[in-house]
Formats: C-alpha cells, sequence, structure tokens
C-alpha cells in the first residue's frame, strides 16, 4: 500500500468516527432535551415543530451543494426512506411508549443494531465479519445494562406498546440500511433534507388527524415563545446535526458497521441527563456505558 493511499484511509477513518460520535452526541443530547420538552408539548406537535427547524437548518447546509441540481426521480426515491425515519420509527414509537414503560421501550430500543446486521445481510448479502458481530453483542450487553434499572422500577408495560416498539425499531433499522445504498449519491445535507421533508409531510399529517379526531388537544399559540424556540434547538440538534453526520459516516461505512456507533447514543444520553436534568446514573448503568465504549473501541476499525 503507498503512503499516498494510507494517508486517505486513514483520513477516511478519522471523517468517519468524528461525523459518528458527532451523530450519536446530537441524538443522545437532544434525547434529554426531548424529554424536557414533553413537559410543555403533546409529542406530536414537538415533532412537528423541531422537524420544521430541522428542515429549513437543513436547507442552509444544503446550499453549498446548490441543491436544486440533485432535484431528479433518484432524490425523490431516495427521500421516500424518510417515511420510515424520522416518519413512522418516531411516530410508531411515540405511540407504543405510551402504552408501555420508558425502560421496557428502551431495551427493546438496544436490539437496533442486530436489526441492522440482519437486514443489510438480508438485502445485500453483508455478512458481518466475526469481529464486527461479537462487538456488536458486546455493545448490545452494555445497552441492557444501562436500560434495566429503568426496566425493573416500572411495570407499565404492555405487549402491544412493546409490538410497537418492535415495529419502530424495525423501521429504524430498515432506514440505516435503505439510506446506506443512497448516501454516497448525494451529499449528506441534500439527502437529508428531503428524508425530513418527507418525515415532516407524515409528522403534519398525523398531528392534523389527531386534532380532528380530538385525541391532540394543543395548539402551537398554547406554547410559550420561549419554549419554542427551545423545541426548535433541539429539532436543529437531534434531526438536522444528527443525520446530517450520520450520512456523513454512511459514506464511508457499511450498515452493520455503522449500527455499531448507534450504541453510544445512551452514553451520551445518560451523561446529558446528569448534566441538565441532575439524573445520577447508577453503578450498573456506568458498568453498561463502560461495556459499549470498550465494544465501540475495539469495533473502531471495522468499515
Amino acid at each position: 500500500m503507498s503512503a499516498s493511499t494510507e494517508s486517505a484511509n486513514k483520513r477516511v477513518g478519522v471523517i468517519a468516527t468524528l461525523a459518528m460520535i458527532g451523530s450519536a452526541a446530537c441524538w443522545g443530547f437532544a434525547t434529554v432535551m426531548s424529554r424536557d420538552l414533553l413537559n410543555s408539548f403533546t409529542a406530536p406537535l414537538l415533532l412537528v415543530v423541531q422537524l420544521i427547524a430541522s428542515v429549513l437548518t437543513l436547507l442552509l447546509l444544503s446550499m453549498p451543494h446548490k441543491p436544486w441540481r440533485y432535484i431528479s426521480p433518484s432524490l425523490g426515491r431516495a427521500s421516500l426512506t424518510g417515511i420510515l425515519e424520522p416518519g413512522l420509527t418516531y411516530s410508531v414509537g411515540l405511540w407504543g411508549l405510551s402504552l408501555t414503560s420508558a425502560g421496557s421501550a428502551s431495551i427493546i430500543g438496544s436490539t437496533e443494531p442486530i436489526f441492522i446486521l440482519v437486514l443489510a445481510w438480508i438485502i445485500f448479502k453483508e455478512k458481518p465479519s466475526a469481529n464486527l458481530f461479537a462487538c456488536i453483542l458486546f455493545a448490545v450487553t452494555g445497552l441492557l445494562l444501562v436500560s434495566y434499572d429503568s426496566a425493573t422500577s416500572n411495570a407499565n408495560k404492555s405487549l402491544a406498546g412493546d409490538l410497537l416498539i418492535v415495529l419502530s425499531t424495525l423501521f429504524a433499522a430498515s432506514y440505516v440500511v435503505l439510506s446506506a445504498k443512497w448516501a454516497n449519491r448525494f451529499p449528506a445535507a441534500v439527502l437529508a433534507s428531503s428524508q425530513q421533508f418527507i418525515g415532516l409531510m407524515c409528522a403534519i399529517s398525523i398531528y392534523i388527524a389527531g386534532t380532528v379526531s380530538g385525541m391532540i388537544n394543543q395548539s402551537i399559540f398554547e406554547v410559550r415563545l420561549g419554549t419554542i424556540i427551545y423545541a426548535s434547538l433541539s429539532g436543529i440538534i437531534q434531526y438536522a446535526l444528527a443525520f446530517w453526520l450520520y450520512l456523513i459516516g454512511l459514506k464511508y461505512l457499511r450498515p452493520g458497521a455503522a449500527g455499531l456507533w448507534l450504541t453510544l447514543i445512551p452514553v451520551f444520553g445518560v451523561a446529558g441527563a446528569f448534566i441538565w436534568l441532575g439524573e445520577v446514573p447508577t453503578v450498573t448503568m456506568l458498568a453498561g456505558m463502560v461495556l459499549i465504549v470498550v465494544a465501540v473501541y475495539a469495533g473502531r476499525k471495522e468499515q
């Protein structure tokens, strides 16, 4: 291998690593912000506000790439993955969360990297290496430990809610696998903005349907301006920056390897809950976080 090739490979590895860590940090920290905001918003309205802010931010990020040049049937097909996430993933997930415990939902959600591996194997014939498979199993063990305390302290569970969370997790994993097909064809900001525009249309449709049916009784005019700005900021972090960075990383990683990095999300989430909400992690949670970090470090060179 020539020196220039080796240097290029190292540069690609650094870009992918920073992008994936950045996306996990955005998702983890913004999840804490969203939990706080649910005291002021109904979930469907919060999602609409967050996605509006995200789409506008992504459009700004895509301007240097002259996004109008990419308008095509191909981009249209790629944008349909936005139905999966954020559209169905968050809509179905929030519905399931209302029927089951947060701890149960966390444990089910922790299986997403395994779903990603299986789907990538089925759809793209990408058989994971033994090292990657072992690292993901190790990381999932850490995820289960992080979720353990909340799962055992809340008995408000239902089979219907759990099944909806499984479905939501499957939608999220499908988004990751299918987006890998498009990640190298479009700039990350262009692809993310088109996906999230479709996701926004889904969220607005659900909000309107809920309002008309009487299931949602909150208007945006009932929320303080400062809270709306806070929600918009959380949307920029959780959707615009997180998905933008994730799609950048996905240009250089196979879906299975990308799934391993997703296990860092609760590590940042627990840290964010400690910093902003004063929630002190238990010894079990800390042990799980250590397992996750060790697993990601061991599998960091998987592409």
